[in-house]
């Protein structure tokens, strides 16, 4: 038997992507990253993307991030990490049916909602709003703040130094509609994505499309799931024909979905559904919104997120100022006193992607965008609330 010294392990890896798609992106393909590293032995370069993503703490954070209901007490509820997780499980099945490139799908996929905000959309529309007040015209969107996350806040502005291709799924994940088709844009400069201020690029490579794709299908029969759990609906409730031909549990939905959007998408440049699938998706999104995503508990609850957000948004501003960009000794150390959380703050602000012309507003957004729901309702009550003083 030779050793693993004697084998050229990385050699084997990139001869398994020669069956790959023609439309797949191979790992020797990729154009590399902003700066370059040593080739691992054992990891491709997407592979080692996923490794990044998954080791940091943005991803971990997930967990205590709202997907559709706000910091539930119910453990069998679905978190933005849980919803991350499905996401990357649905799109691999899908790529590796399509002969695609598992890796760059299990990347982009885990990567994907690293920038969303602590209450869901809920908290991206308040931070949106907030933005914009404030005369920032692209205002606040989760993937191009996710873009920020991986590039330069995650590591104290190391960042993940992901390759161009997965940091081009991570920005292009989501359209402002749900479409029966998406094709990939493969004459974009994937050098400069920071450019991208809104939600009408295409992903640059099919395994980008996939994950753009599923993205949609993961949430509608886990959040009708959640729904009926919670007691907004009840089976009886779906509507008949998405009950019929889609099935009435999430397990069924999902399996519904893969077989359709596989069957219509082999050996092409193009990840797509069935005109059918597609108007019982559609059907499913309408009665998910009316009866789940807008019901009054939900509603209430964001109600109280929004003022959650805007406060503690209020307040860093201020602080920021006070504290002289964290110089003054004397404030820093008598707020963190009297609002402990507020001490991680102090800690976020030397970033090293931050100057002196790097707007107090635009650090306050990038901190309590990586807010979980827990850590917000934390630094609210250190801030607002009155505690004991013995």
């Amino acid at each position: 038997m030779p050793r693993t010294s004697d084998l050229d392990i990385r050699k084997i890896l990139l001869s398994s992507e020669d069956n790959l798609s023609p439309f797949a992106r191979k790992s020797a393909e990729t154009q590399g990253r902003k700066f370059p590293l040593k080739k691992d032995p054992f990891r491709l370069e997407f592979a080692r993307d996923e490794t990044r993503i998954l080791h940091s703490p943005p991803f971990r954070r997930l967990k205590h991030k709202t997907q559709v209901f706000l910091s539930p007490n119910n453990d069998h509820i679905c978190t933005r990490m849980e919803h991350v997780l499905h996401v990357s499980s649905i799109a691999s099945v899908i790529g590796r049916c399509l002969n695609l490139n598992a890796d760059l799908i299990s990347a982009i996929a885990k990567g994907h909602d690293l920038g969303h905000p602590p209450f869901g959309h809920a908290g991206e529309k308040v931070l949106n709003f907030l933005v914009v007040k404030e005369g920032v015209k692209e205002g606040f969107k989760h993937e191009m703040h996710g873009l920020r996350v991986v590039d330069s806040l995650t590591n104290y502005g190391d960042g993940l130094n992901l390759t161009f291709e997965v940091r081009d799924g991570i920005i292009t994940h989501c359209g402002e509609k749900f479409d029966q088709s998406v094709s990939p844009d493969r004459s974009r400069d994937l050098s400069s994505l920071e450019s991208i201020t809104d939600r009408n690029n295409l992903p640059a490579t099919l395994e980008g499309c996939v994950v753009r794709m599923v993205d949609r299908v993961a949430y509608l029969g886990r959040d009708l799931e959640d729904g009926i759990k919670a007691g907004f609906v009840g089976k009886q409730d779906i509507p008949t024909g998405v009950a019929k031909h889609l099935g009435a549990d999430n397990g069924k939905i999902i399996g519904r979905f893969v077989n359709d959007i596989v069957a219509n998408s082999f050996d092409q440049d193009t990840i797509q559904m069935s005109d059918g699938i597609f108007d019982l998706m559609q059907q499913l999104k309408e009665f998910n919104y009316e009866r789940i995503y807008r019901h009054p508990a939900v509603a209430g609850k964001s109600r109280r997120s929004d003022r959650i957000i805007e406060q503690l948004y209020d307040k860093f501003v201020d602080i920021m100022h006070k504290s002289e960009r964290g110089a003054n000794s004397d404030y820093v150390n008598q707020i963190s006193q009297e609002a402990p959380a507020s001490g991680v703050f102090f800690s976020f602000i030397k970033n090293k992607s931050y100057t002196n012309k790097t707007s107090a507003r635009r650090i306050v957004v990038d901190y309590i965008a990586g807010m979980t729901d827990i850590f917000a309702q934390r630094s609210y009550v250190d801030l607002f609330l009155p505690t004991p003083v013995v």
